[in-house]
């Protein structure tokens, strides 16, 4: 899955070979923690993504909802990119994480 988010204007992208599709700002959200995030499935509010900005970095946030065989499978992907204006990112299944003692770590770790 690739992505482009403008740090600056808050603006993010899904990126699909050479075609870009903006997410419209109405899907935009600020999180609880101060991260702004964009609702990705207007028909599924729990599927969103996070970008928290630090001083140095970028901390993506990615909550993926897929339905399988009618259940609802939920996968978190998180990944830290250097703070740039515009960057554009793919989150692979290295990026997977889960909830382990109230703490986000890599599943393959």
């Amino acid at each position: 899955m690739k992505f482009k988010y403008d740090c600056l204007n808050n603006r993010f992208w899904k990126l699909e070979g050479e075609y870009a599709y903006e997410v419209s700002e109405e899907q935009s959200f600020i999180g609880s923690y101060g991260g702004r995030g964009f609702v990705l499935d207007s028909g599924q509010p729990n599927h969103w993504i996070n970008f928290t900005v630090y001083d140095k970095i970028i901390e993506v946030f990615y909550r993926q909802i897929s339905k399988i065989d009618g259940n609802e499978i939920i996968t978190c992907y998180q990944k830290d990119i250097p703070k740039e204006v515009m960057i554009e990112f793919e989150l692979t299944e290295k990026d997977i994480v889960m909830k382990r003692d109230d703490r986000w770590i890599k599943k393959n770790s």
